[in-house]
């Protein structure tokens, strides 16, 4: 897993007044507006933008800044000023059918992707990134939407299709019985593990994933609590569990379940 992430609303967010002012909408993030400005991006309606082309262009240059710089604020900026308009595309393909998905989850799921490949985008155009982050969006809603096979098959010499016979024999009944044990003993180790990463996380982190996980509290709600946006509240329990997983991967790998100091105080508050 990589950091985490936050829905549209809630936290510092890009205004939705017309006419849109990039500026404005930046206001949050000096240190990235600096460096917009510094790589010569008008952070104003240019002669002949509408608010999508302004949209387009400022989320496009936002996504090279964060490719190529990799800072937690130039992805909080790019998140921020790009999610509406991505909830809105995410929102427009689930009226095709699919009401059953939680935008907000899909939502989180193409920035985490963002988040984690940013030197896949290329910025050939004004408008690279939205394509980009569309087509990010648009396979994740499919993949969340396929069906699953309810059925097992299994070829015939004749080459007919029959449904595989899974009826239990006593051969298979002992290997469930081996695998449970095993399972078990596994999973004991893993909890072990997690035991260990969770103490070594800020306390400031693991109530935050107390909050979220085990009183089941919204972003929204458990943000109230911690008195920080909602944004920024989905985006300190993404880090954190980007935490817990890499302490739990060394730890499974015979490394050392440490979180380090990078990151266990420097979350956005």
């Amino acid at each position: 897993m990589a950091r985490t992430l936050a829905l549209a609303s809630g936290g510092p967010a890009a205004p939705s007044s017309d006419p849109l002012d990039p500026a404005e909408a930046l206001r949050f993030w000096p240190p990235v507006t600096h460096a917009l400005r510094e790589r010569g991006v008008e952070l104003r309606r240019l002669e002949g933008e509408d608010e999508e082309s302004v949209r387009n262009r400022i989320g496009t240059r936002l996504m090279a800044l964060y490719r190529d710089e990799r800072s937690a604020e130039s992805f909080e900026a790019l998140y921020s000023f790009s999610c509406p308009a991505v909830l809105q595309w995410i929102r427009g393909l689930l009226a095709r059918g699919r009401s059953h998905l939680d935008p907000a989850e899909l939502l989180q799921d193409t920035f985490v992707n963002v988040y984690r490949y940013p030197t896949a985008f290329r910025e050939d155009h004004a408008g690279s990134f939205r394509v980009w982050v569309r087509t990010i969006a648009g396979n994740i809603v499919r993949r969340a939407s396929a069906p699953r096979s309810r059925f097992s098959f299994q070829e015939l010499p004749e080459g007919l299709q029959e449904p595989e016979d899974t009826s239990e024999n006593p051969v298979r009944l002992a290997e469930a019985d081996e695998q449970e044990d095993r399972l078990k003993a596994s999973w004991i180790l893993f909890l072990q593990h997690y035991a260990r990463a969770w103490e070594g996380l800020s306390q400031r982190d693991r109530r935050t994933l107390h909050l979220v996980e085990v009183e089941g509290l919204s972003y929204q709600e458990a943000g109230a609590v911690l008195r920080v946006g909602r944004s920024n509240m989905k985006m300190i329990v993404f880090r954190s569990r980007k935490r817990m997983a890499r302490a739990m991967r060394n730890a499974m790998a015979g490394g050392r379940a440490t979180l380090g100091v990078e990151g266990r105080d420097q979350d956005v508050a």
